[in-house]
């Protein structure tokens, strides 16, 4: 089991080759299965720490609670995707 500080770390990991694009993305994940067999779970894992902690965060920011912003961050992605299919 990962302490909190290495599923954050991972989860930074993952989330730069995310953003970074689909060729980078798909070479990391395909170095880490080389490395562990279960490296998506502890990608995934790793992700969903990442989001919780920037989830935190922003709720201690705007005074919102995470669940509230959960429903916003749906809202407008939902509206994003309705947009781009116009």
């Amino acid at each position: 089991m990962s302490n909190d500080y290495d599923r954050i770390r991972n989860g930074i990991e993952f989330m730069t080759a995310y953003v970074s694009g689909n060729e980078l993305l798909t070479q990391y994940v395909v170095e880490r299965r080389r490395e562990d067999p279960a490296a998506v779970e502890t990608l995934m894992d790793g992700a969903a720490a990442l989001c919780a902690l920037l989830l935190h965060k922003m709720a201690r920011e705007t005074g919102k609670n995470e669940h509230e912003l959960l429903q916003e961050l749906a809202t407008i992605s939902y509206r994003r995707e309705q947009q781009s299919d116009d």
